[in-house]
């Protein structure tokens, strides 16, 4: 039996690699026009897939790599990303690379009347606005007291996974589940839904069954495990080196103490049984 034959029959979509499969795709380009119809309450002509990494504002910019990135009929930029760790800083995160949807707009031209609106669209599996209980928040940039709209080139939508149950948007609360489920029998009930929800339980089945989408996948699995061991060590050596430098600085401290007591006029035998005194 392969390595790829013990991974789950059909792969989960939460999976940030089995998501670009699905979505990212130009075959299933329909899947994601309905998804995007879903969230943003809007009826979509055409989506065009685009490179997904985001182009650098300066030469030294960090590298950006979205999951998947796509512009509507109407020039609007679209990141779409799926997260199930909980990373530090996600909101300023968001908002960089949000930031970045707009910036590589204006290239070398500087002009900035073809800039679109960028939407980002985070779906994450943990809670991460907590100053909401809402699945589907959409931030934008408005006036503090009067809250009217400084424009549209900016929205961030963040959908909670962990939060389906108080999803009021039927269509988007199906895609959510879909996104969520693991399960053959739970996409099975989905898929029966509507053909939307059926045609993408059939295409994850084709993506689930490639041997090449199942060792990409399992690639990614044993990539995120080796980060998880990674961090795991450093935290283990960094509490052991604390330790370490504690004890050091702890024994200059008496030393410098002791040092200061001699100089007082104390004498050695003095000096010694104050220091046995502080251990």
């Amino acid at each position: 039996m392969s390595q790829s034959d013990k991974l789950p029959k059909i792969l989960p979509p939460k999976s940030d690699i089995v998501f670009k499969m699905l979505f990212g795709d130009e075959r299933n380009v329909d899947l994601l026009i309905s998804l995007l119809e879903a969230i943003l309450n809007v009826k979509i002509d055409s989506v065009t897939l685009l490179d997904t990494v985001l182009k650098p504002e300066h030469i030294d910019d960090k590298k950006c790599i979205l999951d998947v990135k796509a512009e509507l009929s109407g020039g609007e930029r679209i990141n779409i990303e799926i997260q199930v760790k909980n990373i530090k800083e996600m909101r300023s995160r968001i908002t960089h690379y949000n930031n970045r949807l707009v910036a590589e707009q204006i290239g070398d031209s500087g002009d900035y009347s073809a800039i679109k609106p960028a939407i980002s669209i985070i779906i994450i599996d943990y809670p991460l606005i907590h100053e909401s209980e809402k699945c589907h928040n959409v931030f934008s940039m408005l006036e503090k007291d009067e809250h009217f709209p400084f424009n549209d080139l900016q929205e961030i939508h963040i959908l909670h996974l962990c939060r389906i149950d108080m999803e009021k948007m039927p269509k988007v609360a199906d895609w959510l589940s879909f996104i969520s489920s693991d399960k053959e029998e739970d996409f099975m009930i989905l898929a029966e839904k509507n053909q939307t929800l059926s045609r993408a339980f059939e295409r994850l089945k084709v993506i689930s069954a490639d041997e090449e989408s199942r060792i990409i996948y399992e690639a990614r699995l044993k990539e995120q495990r080796d980060t998880r061991a990674e961090i795991s060590t450093a935290r283990w050596e960094g509490k052991i080196e604390g330790k370490i430098e504690g004890r050091i600085e702890g024994k200059i401290e008496a030393a410098q103490e002791m040092i200061q007591f001699l100089k007082s006029g104390h004498t050695l035998e003095e000096a010694e049984k104050m220091f046995l005194l502080n251990q």
